[in-house]
């Protein structure tokens, strides 16, 4: 009986499993992610100020991940352009990379976690993966902390010496940068824990060797 009792804690070599073998902790990481993914797309990503020569008060354009995505295609950016074609095809790209992708993710994340496993479930987490190789947040991230930290000497640059006294321009990063940079970490984390996983054989033949060991012990 007591060799019965031990041989089920064994996992069977070439075993389905994933990194918990408790689902609440992927479902804690899920909502952690989900609720960072909100508040930092709606809360403050970027701002512009810019102060007139002479002027006192600096003019603040605030921008979060769906209004930067809207300024490239609003009536001021769009009426003096150019290639309004390609404009409209980086807009498209940009709401399906940083919005689309992370949304369509989760929800399958949901599905799977939600439910009891089974193949077609399981290629519905490989899919998820594979959509989450392209979801581009993180790439996102380190263009704008690039842009940012050289923003204002790219513009004194443009403006030239003589021009560059009348020149009052401040950029900075939001709380919603730095809450998507936690949301980046979690939801890597998480999606890497859902990934399905085969048992180990040396790590069956070790539990096995235990269980024997333990059996002969009591024997």
């Amino acid at each position: 009986m007591r060799k019965k009792v031990l041989s089920a804690n064994v996992s069977k070599d070439g075993e389905e499993r994933l990194l918990f073998s408790q689902l609440w902790i992927p479902f804690l990481l899920l909502l952690i992610s989900v609720g960072l993914y909100s508040s930092g797309t709606y809360m403050e990503f970027l701002y512009i100020a810019t102060k007139n020569y002479g002027s006192d008060e600096a003019c603040v354009k605030s921008y979060n991940i769906y209004t930067f995505g809207n300024a490239l295609i609003n009536p001021i950016s769009m009426s003096s352009n150019s290639a309004a074609g390609q404009t409209w095809f980086l807009y498209i790209v940009y709401v399906l990379l940083v919005l689309a992708l992370p949304i369509l993710t989760h929800f399958m994340q949901i599905i799977f976690i939600g439910s009891s496993r089974t193949k077609k479930l399981n290629k519905l987490i490989q899919c998820a993966s594979t959509i989450w190789l392209f979801a581009c947040i993180e790439v996102l991230l380190i263009g704008i902390f690039a842009v940012e930290s050289k923003f204002e000497h790219f513009i004194k640059s443009v403006a030239g010496i003589e021009n560059e006294g009348f020149l009052d321009i401040k950029s900075g990063l939001g709380n919603g940068f730095h809450i998507l940079i936690a949301y980046a970490v979690v939801a890597c984390f998480l999606q890497f824990s859902l990934g399905i996983r085969k048992g180990s054989s040396h790590f069956s033949q070790g539990k096995r060797a235990d269980v024997d060991e333990i059996v002969n012990e009591n024997m």
